[in-house]
């Protein structure tokens, strides 16, 4: 019967903020794609508004790479340092 290796805090650190990570970027995307369709929208014929909606796309947009773009170094900064053999 083959012995299962347990998992150590830092592998479910590492997991968990990836898992947190994806889901806040999920749970922004809806609200990103609603304000680049709203933009797309009325870029020409309400200028202002079109602006605003443009400026909300881009700041979710960041938002969302920089929420993935940390969780992602985090990820690979703690991932076990040494590989575990029998």
């Amino acid at each position: 019967m083959a012995e299962i290796a347990p998992r150590s805090t830092r592998d479910a650190i590492r997991w968990g903020l990836l898992l947190a990570a994806v889901a806040v970027s999920g749970f922004r995307l809806p609200r990103t794609y609603g304000a680049f369709r709203d933009w797309r929208e009325v870029r020409l014929s309400n200028p202002p508004a079109a602006e605003l909606y443009r400026l909300t796309f881009t700041a979710n947009a960041v938002a969302i790479a920089l929420i993935l773009l940390v969780a992602l170094g985090m990820f690979y900064l703690l991932r076990p340092r040494t590989a575990q053999r029998p």
